[in-house]
């Protein structure tokens, strides 16, 4: 047999993306209605009609595919793969030459394809989709308090109008601009900060500028440090700042960076790069780990008996991972490395269940 992919190869490949497709497909119906009903519940809070609920459930949905795409590729795996051990293909195909170096290479193939699918979800779909889905819910629970255009936020407190430039976290704002008008609607003053920090009794802006306007006409004034006496609730500022979930890979990476640089708690964003980074990776073992199940114990099972183990193990696996990223910091690991534990262990013990089979 040559390099190129034999026919038997190709049948494999498709059996095994179609199995994870099918997989795929019914995670995202279950996702959109376990979340359609999630949300009824707060149909009244969020003001949303039922094409509104419908377009931000389903804004959201790359997201939670984007998290589960390793149980659905493992699920998949098992279930393509399982029909044809059922059929008693795959004993037919070694028969016919194709030897277990050819499997492995279709399941690295697949592992590619559904990664950079998984990719495209959590890093080019998944972040602004999720950013827009915020949006709704913003624009439709605190009409008249707030506006959003693209980063910047506008926020109202009486007379006072303030935008907002970014807000990088609940405390921490980038580019602060203040209009004061007076109850006629005449501007008396603007002021405009760089940075400002939000405090219980107001804004602490540094570095501010601005202009005073009466009848004398306009002053100009500079205050390197000085806290603004805005009633805006910090609960507010809080939902309308920036989450890790909306940000891209490079984008992350750099909030993490300007965090790390101003002293202010950057774990989050770390954590939560470093796990999107490696979530893709984690495909190949799982579709490694399929084969040996279906090739050894499972090759006989009936397909709930599959479905079961492809569950357990992919609910295992989701369980170590959660509680390694959540609790690297207690341990005492960096983040790549937490990140990374969960994989390593599932690819040395698909290793170790692909040895067994072959001996």
């Amino acid at each position: 047999m040559g390099a190129r992919m034999s026919r038997l190869e190709r049948y494999l490949l498709r059996h095994l993306l179609a199995g994870v497709a099918t997989v795929a497909l019914v995670m995202a119906a279950l996702v959109i209605f376990v979340n359609l009903l999630g949300q009824i519940e707060n149909l009244d809070d969020t003001r949303f009609g039922p094409l509104q609920l419908l377009a931000y459930v389903s804004l959201r949905l790359p997201a939670f595919l984007f998290q589960t795409i390793p149980i659905a590729a493992l699920l998949g795996a098992l279930l393509g793969l399982g029909s044809l051990a059922a059929q008693r293909e795959l004993i037919a195909m070694q028969a016919l030459g194709l030897p277990m170096w050819r499997m492995l290479r279709v399941v690295i193939l697949a592992a590619l394809m559904i990664g950079a699918s998984a990719w495209v979800l959590g890093d080019v779909l998944g972040p602004p989709a999720e950013s827009m889905a915020r949006q709704m819910r913003d624009a439709q629970r605190l009409t008249g308090r707030v506006a959003r255009v693209a980063d910047q936020v506008w926020l109202r407190d009486a007379n006072t109008f303030v935008r907002v430039d970014r807000l990088l976290n609940a405390r921490l704002l980038r580019g602060v601009e203040i209009l004061e008008f007076a109850d006629d609607g005449a501007l008396r003053q603007v002021v405009r900060a760089p940075r400002a920090v939000v405090e219980p009794d107001g804004w602490l802006l540094f570095d501010a500028q601005g202009t005073r306007f009466d009848a004398a006409g306009a002053t100009d004034f500079r205050q390197p440090q000085g806290v603004w006496p805005l009633r805006i609730e910090p609960h507010l500022v809080e939902v309308l700042a920036v989450r890790a979930e909306t940000l891209t890979l490079r984008e992350l990476w750099q909030q993490k960076q300007f965090l790390s640089d101003n002293g202010l708690e950057s774990e989050p964003f770390g954590t939560l790069f470093w796990t999107r980074l490696v979530l893709p990776v984690s495909i190949l073992p799982m579709l490694l780990l399929a084969l040996p199940l279906i090739l050894g114990s499972l090759r006989d099972s009936s397909m709930v008996r599959r479905v079961v183990v492809g569950v357990l193990i992919g609910a295992a696996y989701y369980l170590i991972n959660l509680t390694f990223s959540g609790g690297g910091v207690v341990l005492g690991l960096p983040n790549w490395v937490s990140a990374w534990l969960p994989t390593l262990a599932l690819g040395l013990f698909a290793g170790w269940q692909l040895r067994r089979v072959q001996a």
